[in-house]
């Protein structure tokens, strides 16, 4: 079970290898990175776009105080902030007209890989077998509520989600229905892979989207 947005859980070490998803940039939509924060205080990021791994980016420095984590991407311009005190790296980044979020899990990569093949295999899609649809709460219906959640987790090899985490949610009239169509929802098992693997999911509840039937059901 997810615990509150903004809950303080612990403290994240973020030097390493993360495996990440973005999401939230206009241009680049939602996009699969492996970021890597070595112990000098360089950052490099390598991304998957249409099934292909490109090189690394050019390496930034990162910074850390007491709670944070702050880089950059001089790709997109965009500021990354990650809040440490949670049990998966992550947070906000930023331009200066743009906002979104991004989500890791620690990556089983030793090492940073430098060709091609390494950095694919270091980022295996986790491909949706069964997406649940969440049931429009009766609550938010009758007082006529809409809203967005925005949820986090891991997979594993099996295909099944676990440890799923409220990003963003704008009522808590919507968090058990999402918890619920996350627990139904499975991914394509990978025989190959056994390590968790993140992914992002992002859910509109919107009064428009209903029919009458289902309102008068309600």
């Amino acid at each position: 079970m997810s615990q509150p947005i903004g809950a303080a859980r612990g403290s994240i070490d973020p030097v390493g290898s993360w495996s990440c998803v973005i999401w939230g940039h206009p241009d680049f939509g939602d996009e699969r990175v492996l970021l890597n924060l070595d112990a000098s205080g360089v950052a490099r990021l390598a991304r998957v776009e249409n099934d292909a791994v490109p090189a690394w980016s050019g390496s930034v420095p990162w910074i850390r105080d007491e709670r944070q984590v702050r880089f950059s991407d001089p790709r997109s311009g965009r500021q990354f902030t990650a809040d440490l005190r949670r049990e998966n790296l992550g947070g906000s980044w930023r331009t200066l007209t743009t906002t979104g979020g991004w989500w890791c899990a620690a990556s089983d990569v030793a090492v940073v890989p430098e060709t091609t093949e390494e950095r694919a295999a270091a980022l295996p899609p986790v491909l949706p077998k069964l997406t649940a649809t969440p049931r429009y709460p009766i609550a938010a219906i009758r007082e006529a509520k809409q809203g967005r959640v925005v949820t986090c987790f891991l997979v594993d090899a099996a295909g099944v989600i676990v440890e799923p985490e409220i990003i963003e949610l704008s009522d808590e009239v919507f968090r058990e229905p999402i918890l619920v169509a996350l627990s139904r929802s499975r991914y394509e098992a990978r025989t190959a892979d056994s390590a968790l693997r993140p992914s992002c999911r992002s859910y509109t509840f919107s009064l428009d989207k209903l029919s009458q039937n289902e309102i008068e059901q309600e």
